[in-house]
């Protein structure tokens, strides 16, 4: 946290962009520790708010579509390669293609919510190929939340920004409740348009 914090401290908007773009490639850097400082630096006039957001907003599509890039020119190999040693057989890749194929955005959206998922999703995302152009708006409508949401409570606890940390489990149970409330609504629409 210290290495992160010093880092942000002495670039600025550039620190925020690398580590957010590495956090979405994969890279075990905690969004809330980087977008709640970022808020922190908001509250002391460092960063400016929206400035702050499109960055991370930014950063986040920018990482994802690298790990997006991966799952696409090289996860499908991999996994028919090594699949059988994780229980991945060439049915359950043509299955999970399918799943993707029909619910992909609602995937990626819903996965871009929640702690822990919202990094990993552009992987299967790449693998299934899924269309590029619809992988980005999805991208961003899920970014958006999540950066606005970590910024904007970082910005308000000012100095006790590391408070969001405290809270981890909160952030992540509100995240679960937001994406269940979206699913709902998607299939009842969905139900709706199919009667």
């Amino acid at each position: 946290m210290e290495l992160i914090t010093e880092f942000l401290t002495d670039w600025g908007y550039l620190a925020l962009f690398a580590t957010m773009v590495l956090e979405n490639m994969n890279v075990p850097i905690p969004s809330e520790i980087v977008l709640g400082f970022a808020g922190f630096l908001v509250s002391q006039e460092i960063f400016s708010f929206w400035p702050t957001v499109l960055v991370g907003t930014a950063a986040g599509l920018a990482g994802s579509l690298g790990s997006y890039w991966i799952g696409a020119k090289g996860g499908r190999t991999v996994l028919l390669k090594y699949g059988q040693h994780m229980h991945l057989s060439g049915k359950k890749l043509i299955a999970a293609d399918s799943w993707f194929q029909r619910y992909g955005g609602i995937a990626v959206f819903t996965g871009r919510l929640l702690p822990g998922i919202r990094t990993f999703i552009s992987l299967p995302a790449g693998i299934a190929q899924y269309p590029l152009p619809e992988f980005m708006l999805f991208t961003i409508a899920g970014t958006v939340p999540w950066t606005i949401l970590l910024v904007y409570v970082g910005s308000v606890l000012g100095d006790n920004w590391q408070t969001i940390l405290d809270y981890h489990y909160e952030i992540a149970a509100g995240s679960v409740v937001l994406v269940a409330a979206i699913l709902a609504v998607y299939f009842y629409l969905r139900r709706v348009k199919e009667k």
